[in-house]
């Protein structure tokens, strides 16, 4: 699942997510950037549910086909 950072933040907010998600979930996840956006994607659903509930303030779900060039 694909989650975008919200504008304004930055990669310290990125480290503070994986730095979390390796302490509480599974840890399997990574970073991209497509046009100055930041995104988070994790592949293991207990990883998405923890951004879904600890980090809902930060990122928002995205649907893949939407960045996807």
């Amino acid at each position: 699942m694909k989650f975008l950072l919200h504008q304004g933040l930055g990669y310290s907010t990125v480290h503070q997510i994986g730095d979390y998600l390796r302490s509480h979930g599974t840890g399997h996840h990574w970073i991209e950037r497509y046009r100055g956006s930041i995104f988070v994607i994790v592949s293991d659903q207990a990883d998405e549910m923890i951004l879904r509930q600890e980090f809902s303030g930060l990122v928002d779900a995205v649907n893949e086909q939407e960045t996807d060039g």
